[in-house]
C-alpha cells in the first residue's frame, strides 16, 4: 500500500519514473538474501538490464555480463545486510548456491550483531534514483514491507507492504530530516551493529533532501537494553507506539495479524497495551483453525499458553477461514485476492482505532516481546531485534471488520509452545579483500575455538593464526591472497556446532577488477561481448546485426567513398561500382562507432549543464575510457582497413576525455 487504502499488486516493480538510473540501494532481510532472487529478478528490474536471465548460449553469457557490468558500475554502492548468517549444510564452493556467488564481489553484504548480540527482522528497501538522461529531479523510493530477499517470500507468500517515491531537492537540511522521526535513528543504529557506520551516511543524506510525506510516521525497534530516560529521546519498541496512538478519549482498540504470536503474560500483554492507551479486552488477534492449511505446515504459531492469556485477558480471537473445496466459506485479504491463490499469509498489519480515528501500522514486527520489546526487573526496556514499521493516518481495512470470531477456542491452531531462539557461535562475521590479503573479522563466542578458510572455487587456503581483541568474542585475521585469475569467494568459518559462509567483497581499485567475469561465462569471448554491450549502451549494434550491404548515398559534392571524380550528377564513372561495394564495410562501421561517440559526448554535455552528482560523472567517464579501450580492440578485430572507424572513435574520444568537464 502506498496510501491509506490497501491494494493488491506485485511487490516486485519500482514507482520510479522512467529512465532514472539507479544510484544506490540499502535492502534489509531477515533471512540472508539468496542470491538467486537478486540475480534473476530483483537486480534485472531495479538496474534495467536488457537481457533475461533464463536466456540460452550466448544470450545467457550476454545476460551475465551486462548484470556483471552494472554491478561493477555501482560497486560498493548496493548494500544488504541480514540477521546472522545462518548455518550452512554441506559443501558449497561459492556462498550460498554457487551459481551467483560472485555479485556479493560488488555488493556490500553485512550482518548485525558486531557489538552485540542482535537479529535484523526489518524488511525495507532504500532505492535512490538518479535523474533522467541526467537532468531534472532525482528520487529516493522507501518500501516498508514484511517480505524476507528469498524465492519463497514472492512466490509462496502473501506480504504487506507500503511505497513512496519522493523527489529530491538538490540541497540537504536538518528540518527534512528531522520529519523523519526515528527512522535517521534506525539506518544509524542498523549500520552501526552491521561494523560499518559509514553505510548509513548516503542514505541519511537522501533523506535530509527528501520532504516525508504527511500523515505517516516511522515505528523502530532497535536490540539491546533501553533506559526510559532514552526511550523518551528516541521511542524504540512498544514504546514508539505511543506517538501513533489516535486521537480522541476512550480506550484504544487493536486489531492484529500476524503469523507469528510469542509468549505472553497478562502482565506483559496489560503493558503493551498501555503504550498506546489500550487494554487486553481491546485486543482482537486474526487467527486460523486447527485444519487450515496453513497450520498443517506449521507456518502460523500460537503457544497455547498465549492464547488462555489472551482469552482470560479479555481479547477477541477473530477466525480466518480457509476452506479450498468451499469459496463461500473463505475469507480474503482483498476484492481482488482470488481464491485459488495458496500461498500463505507472513504479512504483519496493526489497525487501530479509537472512535473514528483509525491508523493503520504495516510493520516488519510479529506479536511478540522479541520484537517489541519486554520490561526487566530493573524496569527499562529489552529488544531483541531490529524491526521497522509506517503508521499511516486515516488508514483502514476491511478484512479487519468482515472477520467472526470463533466459536469454540478449542479449534484454534495452537502449539505446546513456541522453540527458543538458539545463540549462534558466530553471532557476526565479514570479508574484505583488497587485492594482496583477505581481512576476516567475527565476533563469537568467547570460550570456543575458531577455525576457518579463504575458499575460491576448489582452491582453499587456511586461516592459521587469528588476533584476539580483550573481549575474547571478537577476532580478526589477514590471509595472504594475491592470485587475481582465482578471486576469492567466500570464507567459511566454524565454532563450536555452527558452520557459516561469508561472502568476501572485491575491494580492489576498479581497473583490478575491469577483467574478472562470472563464472558461467566464456573468457576466450568475455571480452568481445563485454566490448559489445558496451557500444549497444550508447546506441550501438552488435556487429553481427549491422546492415552493411547497403549503398551509401552520395551527394554531388561527395563524389565517391574513395574520393573518385563525379560525372557531375553525383556518380561515379563507369567501372567504379565494384570500388565502392569493396569499401562500403569500412565507411559503415566508421559511422557505426563514432555515432557511439556522440552519444556519449551528448551524455557529457547534459552532464556539464545539469549540476549532475560526482557519482554520474564517474560513471561517465569510466565509460569513456572503457570505450576507448574497447574500440581499440574493436579495430584490431576488424583488421587493418575495417578498423580505420574503431581507431578513429577511440581517437575522437582520446581527444574528448582530455576536456572531460571537472566538477
Amino acid at each position: 500500500m502506498s496510501n491509506t487504502e490497501f491494494g493488491w499488486e506485485p511487490l516486485l516493480h519500482t514507482d520510479s519514473p522512467t529512465g532514472c538510473p539507479l544510484k544506490a540501494a540499502l535492502f534489509t532481510t531477515y533471512d540472508r538474501a539468496e542470491e538467486r532472487l537478486l540475480a534473476e529478478h530483483l537486480l534485472p528490474l531495479f538496474l534495467k538490464l536488457s537481457r533475461e536471465p533464463d536466456g540460452e548460449g550466448a544470450e545467457r553469457q550476454f545476460f551475465l555480463l551486462e548484470l556483471d557490468r552494472r554491478l561493477k558500475q555501482l560497486h560498493d554502492k548496493i548494500v544488504v545486510i541480514s540477521s546472522t548468517v545462518r548455518e550452512e549444510p554441506g559443501e558449497t564452493d561459492e556462498g550460498e548456491t554457487g551459481t551467483y556467488g560472485w555479485i556479493w564481489r560488488s555488493i556490500r553484504h553485512l550482518t548485525v550483531g558486531s557489538r552485540r548480540n542482535a537479529v535484523q527482522h526489518a524488511k525495507l528497501w532504500l532505492l535512490h534514483w538518479g535523474a533522467a538522461d541526467g537532468k531534472g529531479v532525482e528520487y529516493l523510493e522507501i518500501v516498508v514491507s514484511s517480505a524476507n530477499l528469498t524465492l519463497a517470500a514472492f512466490k509462496g507468500q502473501v506480504q504487506s507492504a507500503w511505497r513512496a517515491c519522493v523527489e529530491l531537492r538538490p540541497e540537504g537540511s536538518k528540518a527534512r530530516l528531522r520529519e523523519w522521526g526515528v527512522l535517521p535513528d534506525f539506518l544509524r543504529e542498523l549500520a552501526d551493529s552491521a561494523g560499518d557506520a559509514s553505510r548509513a551516511a548516503p542514505f541519511l543524506e537522501a533523506l535530509r533532501r527528501a520532504e516525508c510525506p504527511g500523515g505517516l510516521s516511522f515505528v523502530a525497534s532497535v536490540p539491546g537494553t533501553h533506559t526510559w530516560q532514552a526511550l523518551r529521546l528516541t521511542p524504540w519498541g512498544a514504546a514508539g507506539l505511543r506517538r501513533i496512538t489516535p486521537p480522541g478519549r476512550g480506550r484504544v482498540c487493536v486489531s492484529i495479524l500476524s503469523p507469528y504470536v510469542g509468549s505472553w503474560k497478562e502482565d506483559a500483554l496489560r503493558r503493551w497495551c498501555s503504550a498506546f492507551d489500550g487494554s487486553p479486552d481491546r485486543v482482537k488477534l486474526v487467527w486460523i483453525d486447527k485444519h487450515h492449511p496453513w497450520a498443517v505446515a506449521g507456518r502460523w504459531l500460537l503457544p497455547i499458553a498465549t492464547l488462555k492469556t489472551l482469552t482470560k485477558a479479555g481479547a477477541t480471537i477473530l477466525h480466518l477461514r480457509r476452506e479450498p473445496n468451499d469459496p463461500e466459506e473463505s475469507d480474503t485479504f482483498h476484492e481482488d485476492h482470488q481464491q485459488a491463490d495458496d500461498r500463505w499469509s507472513h504479512a504483519k498489519v496493526y489497525a487501530f482505532r479509537r472512535g473514528t480515528s483509525r491508523r493503520v501500522l504495516v510493520t516488519s514486527a510479529n506479536f511478540s516481546s522479541a520484537a517489541w520489546g519486554s520490561e526487566t526487573r530493573e524496569g527499562p526496556l529489552r529488544i531483541e531485534n531490529f524491526e521497522l514499521g509506517v503508521c499511516l493516518d486515516g488508514g483502514a481495512w476491511p478484512l479487519f471488520e468482515s472477520l467472526s470470531e470463533f466459536e469454540n477456542m478449542k479449534d484454534a491452531a495452537t502449539v505446546l509452545e513456541t522453540a527458543n531462539r538458539a545463540a549462534q557461535a558466530i553471532a557476526w562475521a565479514q570479508a574484505v579483500w583488497n587485492g594482496r590479503s583477505v581481512a576476516i573479522k567475527c565476533r563469537c563466542e568467547a570460550d570456543q575455538t575458531l577455525h576457518g578458510d579463504i575458499r575460491a572455487g576448489p582452491r582453499k587456503r587456511l586461516i592459521s593464526a587469528w588476533k584476539v581483541e580483550p573481549d575474547r568474542r571478537r577476532r580478526s585475521a589477514m590471509v595472504p591472497w594475491a592470485d587475481a585469475k582465482f578471486p576469492p569467494s567466500v570464507a567459511r568459518l566454524t565454532c563450536g556446532d555452527s558452520t557459516v559462509n561469508i561472502p568476501i567483497f572485491d575491494a580492489r581499485p576498479a581497473l583490478a577488477r575491469e577483467n574478472t567475469v562470472p563464472p558461467e561465462v566464456d573468457e576466450s569471448a568475455a571480452e568481445t561481448m563485454r566490448d559489445e554491450l558496451l557500444f549497444e549502451q550508447y546506441g550501438g549494434h552488435i556487429p553481427a546485426d549491422l546492415d552493411i550491404e547497403q549503398p551509401i548515398e552520395r551527394t554531388k559534392e561527395q563524389g565517391s567513398a574513395a574520393g573518385e571524380p563525379s560525372d557531375g550528377d553525383g556518380n561515379s564513372p563507369q567501372g567504379a561500382g565494384k570500388r565502392d561495394s569493396f569499401d562500403v564495410r569500412a565507411i559503415v562501421l566508421a559511422r557505426h562507432h563514432l555515432r557511439v561517440v556522440d552519444n556519449w559526448a551528448d551524455q557529457v554535455r547534459c552532464l556539464a549543464t545539469s549540476g549532475a552528482a560526482e557519482f554520474e560523472r564517474q560513471v561517465l567517464r569510466r565509460d569513456g575510457e572503457m570505450l576507448a579501450r574497447a574500440f581499440q580492440r574493436q579495430a584490431e578485430r576488424d583488421g587493418k582497413k575495417d578498423g580505420i572507424g574503431a581507431n578513429l572513435a577511440a581517437e575522437e574520444l582520446a581527444l574528448r576525455l582530455k576536456n572531460f568537464p571537472e566538477e
